[in-house]
């Protein structure tokens, strides 16, 4: 089944397609419109065959395969621009940026020679909006370690690796965030970087307890009654019967211990 979901459909355009103030040229895959002015043909088509296989491992690995997203004209939106000037121009994005997402609108936003785009950048924010499109844009619910966690669980390479032992001593020097804190946290745009990293460690730490642990089709439907409900307690209790919120952290950090 899944040699069939790899299988893409390109399609370049001869013509040229108004986009903004800027014309663009298409290429359309299975999921995917990508947009691109004077790009190689052989680079966009890497691009679209990153985008379909980071669509398709974000789907399998949350569980959300069974949905029918993003086709025809639902399919999602990427610019690549031919550098980083015209990208920071239309983006504003810092110069260190190398993609930028708009999660509501399903559009995505690069450049040709965009550093760890295709490795890291495309699967965190493809991740971002599926996740988003399933538990709902504005659903107040949703925690930030939730949204982040989804993300990064994408990015097993970073990750994986250093997750125990950056956690487990994070423990002992009492620099462990609680799960409480980490819901309203405010410092992924600060310089304490080492903070920001123990957010992000434990983050992905969570989604992976709750995959792992419990399987996939718990994880589907932890988040369908996170989006039916908008709440967090009722959501994590119907899909795992956990009694609150401290018994969830306290099964967490027994997973990260042993």
């Amino acid at each position: 089944m899944r040699r069939f979901k790899l299988l893409l459909l390109f399609l370049f355009l001869p013509g040229m397609v108004s986009a903004g103030a800027l014309d663009w040229q298409l290429l359309k895959s299975t999921h995917f419109f990508i947009y691109y002015k004077n790009a190689p043909q052989n680079t966009v088509s890497d691009l679209a065959q990153a985008a379909e296989s980071c669509y398709n491992n974000v789907t399998d690995e949350l569980g959300f395969n069974r949905f029918n997203f993003w086709t025809w004209d639902n399919r999602a939106k990427i610019y690549l621009f031919d550098n980083q000037q015209d990208y920071r121009k239309d983006t504003a994005a810092a110069e260190w940026s190398a993609g930028q997402a708009i999660v509501a609108s399903k559009v995505i936003k690069t450049f040709v020679t965009a550093r760890g785009f295709l490795d890291n950048i495309l699967p965190h924010e493809l991740a971002h909006i599926i996740f988003r499109e399933m538990v709902g844009f504005n659903n107040p619910a949703v925690p930030l370690w939730l949204q982040e966690g989804v993300a990064t669980y994408q990015q097993k390479d970073i990750f994986q690796a250093q997750v125990k032992t950056k956690l487990v001593q994070s423990m002992e020097e009492d620099d462990f965030i609680p799960l409480s804190d980490l819901s309203r946290f405010e410092g992924l745009g600060s310089e304490n970087k080492s903070r920001a990293e123990i957010f992000y460690l434990e983050s992905y730490s969570l989604v992976k307890y709750l995959i792992s642990e419990f399987g996939r089709e718990r994880f589907v439907f932890f988040c369908q009654s996170l989006r039916d409900n908008a709440n967090l307690t009722v959501a994590l209790s119907r899909a795992y019967s956990f009694s609150g919120l401290a018994d969830f952290e306290a099964g967490w950090k027994a997973y990260i211990l042993r």
